[in-house]
This record gives C-alpha cells, sequence and structure tokens, in this order.
C-alpha cells in the first residue's frame, strides 16, 4: 500500500508532473474549474454529480472538453490512488494557455489536472458541533458565475482571512444584499419548526453537491424543505444549524457569533445518512 508521505500525488493530462504554463489561462485569469471528491473505499463519492456539475460548468465558462473527459479522469484517479482507500481528490480543468489578453484564442489545449491528498485532520468532535463567526466580507451579486466552482476564490480568500482562532471552525458570508449565502468552504442549513431551510443561490455562491444530497435526502424523508433568503438574525432564529461539503460531510452549528444552538433530531438523521454514504457508499 502507498504511504500517506507520499501524498499528494498530481498527475496532468494523465501523466506525472507538478508544473503548468505560466501562461495558462487558469493561473491568469482564473479561467477554470475545480472539483474536490471525497475517497472512500477507494471510491470517489457522488462521482455522477460531481461529472455533471463540472461538465455543465465547463459549457458555461465556453471551455472545450473532449466528450469522454470522465473516463479520463477516473483513469487519472485509478492510477493516481493505486491501494489508497480514503482521501481528497481534487480536479481541475483550466482553458490551457492562450497568450496575453482576455480573448480566448482560436485553438484551445484545455488542461486536466488531478491530485490525491490526506484528508484533513479536523478535530474529531467537529461532528458533535463548531463554532462559527458572520464574516464582514460580503458575496457580490453574479448571476452568470453562481452556482458554479470555478477557479477565482478570491470572494473565499478575502472572508477566510477575517479569523485566525483555530477553535472557529467556519465564517457565514451574506451577499451585498445582507442576505446569508454560504460558509467559506461549505453550505449553510437551517431547521425552522420542522422545515429544512438552505439560502437560494440563484445570485452568489457555490450549489454544492453535498447540498444537493442533503435536498435529496429530505425529499426522500419526507422533510420539507426550501430554498430560502434570508439575513444573519433570521437564520439564527433557527431551531437547528449545520454545514455541508463534500469532505466534512456534515458539521453541526452549535455556535454562531454569541448564539448557542444544540445539536437537534434533524440534524443528527441527516448526519447519519452522510456518514453512511462516506464510510459505505450508500
Amino acid at each position: 500500500m502507498s504511504s500517506p508521505t507520499t501524498l499528494p500525488r498530481t498527475l496532468i493530462n494523465g501523466k506525472s508532473c507538478d508544473s503548468l504554463s505560466i501562461s495558462d489561462r487558469g493561473l491568469a485569469y482564473g479561467h477554470g474549474l475545480f472539483e474536490t471528491i471525497r475517497l472512500s473505499q477507494g471510491s470517489p463519492v457522488l462521482w455522477e454529480q460531481h461529472m455533471e456539475r463540472l461538465q455543465k460548468g465547463c459549457e458555461r465558462l465556453a471551455i472545450d472538453v473532449p466528450a469522454q473527459l470522465a473516463t479520463s479522469l477516473m483513469m487519472d484517479i485509478s492510477q493516481l490512488c493505486g491501494l489508497e482507500k480514503e482521501g481528497v481528490i481534487k480536479i481541475t480543468i483550466t482553458a490551457g494557455s492562450g497568450g496575453r489578453g482576455y480573448a480566448a484564442p482560436e485553438v484551445t489545449n484545455t488542461q486536466r489536472i488531478v491530485s490525491l491528498y490526506t484528508l484533513p485532520a479536523y478535530p474529531s468532535d467537529r461532528s458533535e458541533g463548531v463554532k462559527v463567526i458572520s464574516c464582514h466580507y460580503q458575496l457580490p451579486l453574479n448571476p452568470r458565475m453562481a452556482g458554479m466552482k470555478h477557479l477565482n476564490r478570491l470572494d473565499q480568500v478575502l472572508a477566510r482571512a477575517e479569523w485566525q482562532d483555530a477553535t472557529i471552525a467556519e465564517g457565514i458570508v451574506c451577499d451585498l444584499n445582507g442576505k446569508v449565502v454560504e460558509g467559506t468552504m461549505s453550505n449553510v442549513f437551517a431547521v425552522k419548526e420542522g422545515v429544512l431551510l438552505t439560502p437560494e443561490l440563484s445570485q452568489a455562491g457555490v450549489q454544492g453537491i453535498m447540498r444537493d444530497f442533503v435536498l435529496e435526502s429530505a425529499a426522500a424523508m419526507g422533510l420539507e424543505s426550501r430554498e430560502v433568503s434570508l439575513g444573519v438574525d433570521e437564520f439564527k432564529d433557527a431551531d437547528e444549524l449545520f454545514l455541508t461539503n463534500s469532505v466534512i460531510g456534515l458539521w453541526p452549528i452549535t455556535q454562531w457569533d454569541d448564539l448557542c444552538f444544540d445539536k437537534g433530531p434533524t440534524t443528527e438523521i441527516i448526519q447519519a445518512r452522510i456518514n453512511r454514504l462516506l464510510t459505505e457508499g450508500v
């Protein structure tokens, strides 16, 4: 079995490599997308959903990708992972090199980058509850870019720079209208009077794969869910709160700024469902 000390490992266009042209449009302009995928029991979790989002994002950014992209990426993952059973896979697609200027070249050379990392060593007690803060930084409104996981992450970089306290697990970010959108690395949910609530993302934010899984799970459970536009105080008025992403799964929010919350029964049920997905693939 490969040793964890050999990670991270990277393939670029199917070849072992750790460098990219300085003229790549992903580096120069953020012209590209990425997916972060949990590796569990040797398999990428929610693979089809990640590939669907990636393909749609490439279409929206006019990045030309081969029809067999998903097949090529799976071959890359198989080559990278070997006997590794757990980890984090990062897939990056860039528009390739194009020289100076914003105009895309007539002939594109899309770059396919796949890396394998060890799972982050988050404190184990975060599964029982985390502390979050409200960020001062506000996300711009941009429906053309909303939902995508594009390479320009300066909004998240600036929001994440607002705290260094290791006891704070996440920062909640609003848009310019003061409506809650997401965490810097996660989607946020609330449970209020038996209804599951999450911010609608038509103007800003990332439509997380685990977010979609939670909404689909809620429907399967007969739990009413709504995508909403609410401010921080309205979100804090919830009975339960939690965060999700593809790597952490679900973290209950037990403190938001100065307010404390309990890990409620709906959160526990959804967390158990996500834990089964991440450990058993079901």
